[in-house]
């Protein structure tokens, strides 16, 4: 066997907490493989899975991490004829993830449409290919290249049975920092809403103060946040409102990547701690009641992930532009943006300072910040090319030294 809140708002909030650990965590690291590898110090070798489930069962889950490589149906992990099949399987460990290799059964076995012609190969929350065919193929590696702890094998088919007689996945397991000390907090890089009311911006959620009177200090109403590195978390304490609309956190969901670390029906809190012993990077708290809620404060605990050290570029700030009189003078790429894609650019180009803008635009200059700098706010536009990075605002730059 394997080694194994605002009583205006009236649609349902949604308070999210990213960790670019992400989770069942992903993050891309968007490095060539054999680098990435070499600064992990390790080799590519086959990661173990611990446990895994599926949609539905005429056989076990376990048959498709056995290393038996039998494809006979007995011997397959199988699920029943039915709509978009999925199959999951969590690693021993969060690791880099290089390739996933999936074992089909044998065509003579086959009474059903195969779930793997239309078939999404995931690896946390990042998907790591789409694959579709006519044809149905006995064995297939699929790249990925992202960090992530949990494999996902999700059909699109509408009536199909998913079988799978081996998973195998390759790659290097990450290390975790100060993992033998006490769990520390974890700090957020940036956040999202998807409404607001009043002042009640998703940074409140996070700044420091948990001072749970909303009229002296606003709180947080529905956000989405990422913590600056991908972490095993270990709890997370949550602040509620106290002057008033505490109950919005009587009945909720608290979720890391879709594994439940909470669901809470009890009483009024102020504050609670809840254990939550993921690797993760997308914390949400949903309301059962189809309410809004309110976070005066959130703090996660947890171990961050070791990335390898070998950074190239230095974060500076939020800077503001103006159309007339350009920040840094060079417009080099408006394509597909992220921090290394600009980087990558002003650094052959021998520019000293470059600056992300508008989600897809790159600049690059000698000097910066003749307009001066500003609130971390105005630069909340995700890259077109990592979604996890902030990209600037409408005439704003997240500026970076290049080291």
């Amino acid at each position: 066997m394997s080694r194994m809140s605002q009583p205006w708002v009236s649609h349902l909030l949604l308070t999210v907490l990213l960790l670019l650990c992400r989770y069942a965590s992903a993050v891309k690291l968007h490095k060539p493989r054999s680098e990435v590898l070499s600064l992990l110090g390790e080799q590519e070798g086959r990661l173990y899975f611990g446990n895994c489930e599926q949609s539905s069962g005429r056989s076990s889950c376990v048959f498709a991490i056995d290393e038996s490589y039998n494809q006979e149906p007995t011997q397959c992990a199988v699920t029943s004829l039915e709509g978009k099949p999925w199959w999951m399987g969590v690693l021993e460990t969060p690791a880099y993830i290089t390739k996933i290799t999936l074992l089909n059964i044998d065509q003579l076995y086959r009474s059903h449409p195969d779930a793997l012609r239309a078939v999404t190969i995931m690896a946390g929350d990042d998907v790591c290919f789409r694959y579709e065919s006519d044809e149905s193929f006995v064995k297939r590696s699929f790249p990925c290249d992202t960090v992530a702890d949990q494999i996902v094998i999700r059909s699109r088919m509408d009536s199909a049975a998913l079988t799978l007689c081996d998973v195998t996945v390759y790659g290097a397991p990450i290390r975790f920092r100060g993992v033998v000390d006490d769990a520390g907090p974890l700090r957020v890089q940036w956040c999202q809403q998807s409404s607001v009311s009043g002042n009640g911006y998703c940074e409140n959620a996070f700044d420091g103060d948990a001072n749970s009177n909303h009229n002296a200090r606003p709180c947080a109403v529905t956000i989405d946040e990422a913590l600056e590195i991908p972490s095993l978390v270990t709890e997370i304490k949550i602040f509620n409102r106290a002057d008033c609309c505490g109950d919005g956190l009587n009945q909720f969901l608290l979720t890391l990547d879709n594994r439940v670390c909470a669901d809470y029906e009890g009483a009024t809190f102020e504050s609670k701690y809840f254990p939550c012993k993921f690797f993760g990077d997308r914390l949400r708290i949903k309301s059962k009641k189809n309410r809004a809620i309110s976070v005066c404060e959130m703090q996660v605990l947890g171990y961050p992930m070791e990335l390898p050290r070998d950074a190239k570029f230095k974060a500076l700030g939020c800077y503001k532009d103006n159309h007339k009189d350009r920040d840094l003078g060079q417009l080099v790429s408006s394509i597909l943006m992220s921090h290394e894609k600009c980087y990558s650019i002003c650094k052959r180009l021998g520019l000293k300072y470059f600056g992300v803008q508008g989600g897809a635009h790159c600049w690059g200059g000698s000097t910066y910040g003749k307009h001066g700098k500003v609130d971390e706010k105005k630069c909340s536009i995700p890259c077109e090319d990592n979604e996890r990075q902030r990209c600037g605002g409408s005439i704003f730059n997240n500026i970076f030294e290049v080291l």
